[in-house]
């Protein structure tokens, strides 16, 4: 049967907590667990396996591979991306549109418009089509 328009699909053997909040067009892949006092929001898909921990908010259209673990109070702003297998920290943010590869574990903070891969941050090409790169530890 196919979605209706500004319907959310959770597969059956998701796991939900309490006051969760789940967005329009948000898809809930099989054995997802979702903590208490989540917040995702529309239009997002949450990849087979995630799990999203308490209090934790993930932005419109952002994308979490399977395998993600998403740590207690993570912001993740709208429009981006965590790779399959990766790992957020308690407590950290995710700038929007920002990219966490496979298999990354972020410790700090992420501003906008950021890649994290191989354990450093790189910045993604701004409006200038100009290619700033820095690691982590510079910023």
């Amino acid at each position: 049967m196919a979605k209706q328009r500004n319907e959310r699909w959770i597969h059956p053997s998701a796991v939900i907590a309490e006051a969760v909040m789940i967005g329009a067009e948000t898809v809930i892949g099989a054995g997802v667990i979702i903590g208490t006092g989540v917040i995702i929001g529309s239009n997002c898909t949450i990849g087979s396996g995630v799990i999203i921990e308490e209090k934790t908010q993930i932005g419109n259209h952002c994308f979490l591979e399977p395998g993600a673990i998403i740590g207690k109070q993570v912001t993740v702003g709208e429009n981006s991306k965590i790779g399959m297998g990766a790992r957020i920290t308690n407590g950290v943010t995710i700038g929007a549109d920002a990219v966490v590869k496979i298999g990354e574990i972020v410790l700090k903070d992420m501003v906008y418009k950021m890649v994290f891969k191989r354990g450093a941050w790189i910045y993604r090409e701004d409006s200038l089509g100009d290619k700033n790169e820095k690691r982590g530890d510079e910023i």
